[in-house]
Formats: structure tokens, C-alpha cells, sequence
């Protein structure tokens, strides 16, 4: 079951209010004070409804009301006050004493709104600005410690080639210097021009060879030089 109405509305006048009707209303709330509004109308000679006399008083008659703009601090509130309690505006106007609800409403949506939207467009604006500027930093970072890891890995290999090539130096220092070697070069011995290199190798073939010999046993030596059925006994 909905609520009832306060009145038949029957034969009532509707429309703006007369000063008339002003002077009665408010010479009826002056002398009585403010009773049930729903009896109001009767008692004070108006053929008015209850709830209309309720808001022309709240809205329009009442003396404490104040009237004119909207101070930066009175805005700066409905704009905190909205944000809490979102759009209750009589619980927002019994923070402003003098306030109506209704006003606070129309100048919440002819003004501050606008304003409200503008600010949150700027500060969107402004975060996907730095959430921009961070993901290109990230990616400049990303990047830098990239190249630097390549110029590390190509470091690593030349500094590894270096080692490669001082050890196949330091080995062939080794084979030439050495009591003999078993590396022998046919590119070496057929060129001409290599004549240097060529008696090296002659003499590195000699030494191989005196030292096979001196590494011969002791049977073979003796069968070599003698027959096997004079063999010396020992």
C-alpha cells in the first residue's frame, strides 16, 4: 500500500502563490507555530495543499532562509559532502543552515556538476600521462640494459677469442722450441719459399728419429745385429 495523499484535492488552488496567501501562512506559523501540515491549510483559510504550504514556507517564507550565490567554501562542501552521502540533499543541507535542499539540488546540477566533471577528466588525463611516460621509461630501461648485455656477451667472446688466439700462439712457440715434433707440414716442405721452415722440419724429423732409436728395447737391438742362432748369452 502506497502512501496517502494529504488532501482530496478537491477544489484547491493550484499555481504560484499570491501575497495574500503568503501574509496568511505566515501569520498562522508566527502566532502557532508549525503543527501538522496536513490541518494547516484549514486553520490558517488556505484552500491550498498541505504539502504545498510545507514548501512554500521551507522554500520561500521562512526567516532564518538565506538567500543569494553560493560562496567557493559552501561549494568546495557540497562537493565533499556529495561525494559521501551522494544525492541525499536534505541530509546535505542540514550542513548549510539558511539552505534549502531544493536549491542546493538546482545549483549542484546547473553548476557544480559541470565543475566536478572537469576536474576528474583533467585528472584522468593526467594519470594516463604518467602511466605513459613510466611504461616508456620502462621500455628506454629495458632497452639500455639490453645493449648492455650484448656489448657484455661480444666483451665475453673477444676477450675469449683473445685467450684462444695467445694459447695456439704460446703452443706453437712450445712445438718449435721443443726436443722434437711430430707435426710435420707437406704445404711447408713443397713450397720453395719456405726454406727456412722446411730445414726446421728436416731437423725436427732427425731428432724424431735418433730418439726412436734410443727408445728401441734391448731383444730388438740384439736381433737386429745379430743372427738369432748366435745370440750372446747373458
Amino acid at each position: 500500500m502506497g502512501r496517502q495523499p494529504c488532501c482530496d484535492k478537491v477544489g484547491l488552488k493550484r499555481g504560484p502563490w499570491s501575497s495574500e496567501e503568503d501574509r496568511k501562512l505566515i501569520n498562522f506559523i508566527l502566532n502557532n507555530g508549525i503543527i501538522c501540515w496536513r490541518t494547516m491549510p484549514k486553520l490558517a483559510g488556505l484552500l491550498r495543499c498541505g504539502k504545498s504550504c510545507r514548501l512554500r514556507w521551507i522554500n520561500y517564507l521562512r526567516p532564518d532562509l538565506k538567500r543569494g550565490m553560493f560562496t567557493e567554501t559552501e561549494e568546495n562542501q557540497i562537493i565533499q559532502l556529495h561525494a559521501l552521502l551522494g544525492n541525499r540533499w536534505s541530509k546535505i543541507a542540514s550542513h548549510f543552515p539558511g539552505r534549502t535542499d531544493n536549491e542546493i539540488k538546482n545549483h549542484w546540477n546547473t553548476r557544480i556538476k559541470k565543475r566536478v566533471k572537469t576536474i576528474q577528466d583533467e585528472e584522468k588525463t593526467q594519470v594516463n600521462t604518467e602511466s605513459t611516460v613510466l611504461k616508456d621509461q620502462e621500455q628506454a630501461s629495458e632497452t639500455t640494459l639490453t645493449d648492455k648485455n650484448v656489448q657484455s656477451f661480444n666483451a665475453a667472446n673477444e676477450y675469449l677469442n683473445l685467450l684462444d688466439v695467445e694459447l695456439w700462439l704460446n703452443q706453437e712457440t712450445i712445438d718449435t722450441s721443443g726436443s722434437y715434433s711430430t707435426s710435420f707440414s707437406l704445404e711447408d716442405s713443397v713450397n720453395p719459399s719456405m726454406g727456412e721452415s722446411l730445414h726446421i722440419q728436416e731437423d725436427s724429423v732427425q731428432q724424431w728419429v735418433d730418439s726412436a732409436d734410443s727408445m728401441l728395447s734391448w731383444d730388438a737391438f740384439c736381433s737386429s745385429i745379430f743372427p738369432t742362432h748366435i745370440l750372446p748369452i747373458v
